[in-house]
């Protein structure tokens, strides 16, 4: 894949080396076993319709996805195991994950469009980050599809002192905040197994469109 890079150009080791030390999403939840029992509870909730699973099976080039997750964030568990599930669906595509408490130096170098060590508690996520073969970014996903907007933004109005509770340290606010998180979670379920699994593969689709149409074009320009 020949997209332009859009970072500062490391040797092709360096770049590899910077982020295969990251473990795989099997080996993350392998060390996080807690974790481990809700995402795949929640991988058996998805089903890649039959057209993604061919367009991915036959995506042409090698990619690397890099998920950059916060662990207590209720998108982690409703969105990673979908990207997991597109990840493994081609021989092409690897997954590797970084929490944003890991040293984030290495990947920081990679890409360039987001400060993710000076600003990393601003960011959303979670964040899919996408390079090519030879470990050069091109793109980027998250924290989940547009669609979602909608609904975190009623479910938010509903809940007013959701922010406040989870800012609060006294025994009484957190375990109301807890509760509150759990009801989030759940409703977070609801909402991506009825609409937003394929809301979500339909983006990390479209946005994988954009790059085969980019190569496209400099083929073109080369041409």
């Amino acid at each position: 894949m020949s997209i332009p890079p859009l970072v500062t150009t490391l040797p092709l080791t360096q770049r590899s080396l910077a982020l295969t030390a990251s473990p795989s999403f099997r080996e993350f939840l392998q060390a996080n076993p807690i974790l481990a029992a809700a995402f795949r509870s929640r991988r058996r909730e998805i089903r890649l319709p039959l057209a993604d699973q061919e367009f991915f099976v036959s995506y042409p080039y090698t990619l690397h996805f890099v998920l950059l997750l916060a662990d207590e964030s209720p998108e982690t568990l409703v969105v990673a195991p979908v990207l997991a599930a597109i990840a493994t669906s081609s021989p092409r595509f690897t997954l590797q994950i970084v929490r944003e408490s890991d040293d984030l130096a290495s990947l920081d170098r990679l890409v360039e469009e987001f400060d993710l060590i000076g600003a990393i508690n601003e960011l959303d996520l979670p964040l899919l980050l996408v390079f090519d073969e030879e470990w050069t970014y091109q793109g980027h996903w998250g924290p989940h599809p547009q669609e979602a907007e909608r609904y975190l933004d009623e479910w938010f109005e509903r809940h007013p002192d959701y922010e406040i509770l989870a800012e609060t340290e006294t025994s009484e606010a957190q375990a109301g905040y807890t509760s509150l998180l759990d009801q989030l979670t759940h409703e977070m379920r609801v909402w991506y197994n009825s609409s937003l699994n394929a809301a979500c593969v339909r983006e990390v689709r479209g946005l994988l469109v954009s790059l085969l149409d980019d190569e496209a074009a400099d083929e073109e320009e080369q041409d």
